[in-house]
């Protein structure tokens, strides 16, 4: 009995061991890339969102790795396509991706997240696309999918679209 109980805990222990060995040798996704070019986000015909909301992603998605890049030192240089010329001898992300949804805030969707402690909930969301490429070599690294909303006062599309690029700087930080 003793020896089974041994031999359980052993077995135990080696899973522990050989998930968290997993763990640190994945090697981080974009670990050597310094710097960061994006692309304007495609708007499909079939979304119903401005064309402009494209663009606006796109600023958003600098802005917000800037952003990050300044906090944590990610980055050399992080700007929109055609805006500047990266230096030869970087390694380049290119991210681009197009939108998903686009749902302004309505008066309906105001009063039923208006909560009775006074807390308005946000109505808005966005959603889009992401991809992550090696633009020397046009390798998709990564595709993810964010969507999110506003918050309470900020019960706007533009404030999601904020949101959602911070999320996409967040995954580029945790994935650095």
């Amino acid at each position: 009995m003793k020896i089974r109980i041994f031999l359980g805990v052993i077995v135990v222990l080696a899973t522990i061991g050989a998930i968290s060995g997993m763990a640190v040798a994945k090697e981080a996704l974009f670990n050597g890339y310094n710097a960061v070019v994006v692309q304007e986000f495609k708007v499909p015909t079939n979304v119903p969102a401005p064309d402009t909301s494209g663009e606006q992603t796109a600023e958003a998605i600098v802005y917000q790795v800037r952003r990050y890049s300044q906090k944590y030192g990610l980055f050399d240089m992080v700007i929109k396509e055609g805006t500047a010329r990266v230096p030869a001898g970087k390694k380049v992300l290119l991210i681009k991706g197009e939108v998903r949804e686009y749902t302004a805030p309505t008066l309906r969707g105001e009063i039923y997240h208006h909560t009775p402690w006074g807390h308005v909930a946000g109505s808005a969301f966005f959603a889009a696309h992401y991809q992550f490429i090696d633009k020397a070599t046009g390798k998709v690294l990564e595709e993810q999918d964010f969507r999110t909303s506003s918050t309470d006062r900020d019960n706007t599309v533009d404030y999601a679209i904020q949101r959602n690029a911070e999320a996409a700087a967040k995954y580029i930080y945790k994935n650095k």
